[in-house]
């Protein structure tokens, strides 16, 4: 797991989800959700787009 590219990467996530209309705090917690299954999953290979992962995860949440 790549802890420096899911540092990098939170913030745009959160950003994405706020102007999609997600509140910050939720869109916080979805992200959070998000890294959490990406820990889960991502052990077995990374995702070719990552960023994009994560915001279609977050997404759902």
């Amino acid at each position: 797991m790549d802890e420096t590219l899911l540092q990098t990467l939170t913030p745009a996530v959160i950003g994405v989800l706020v102007r999609r209309g997600a509140d910050f705090a939720a869109a916080e917690d979805a992200v959070q959700d998000a890294l959490v299954e990406a820990v889960r999953v991502w052990p077995d290979g990374l995702p070719r787009d990552t960023k994009g992962w994560l915001v279609a995860v977050a997404s759902r949440k």
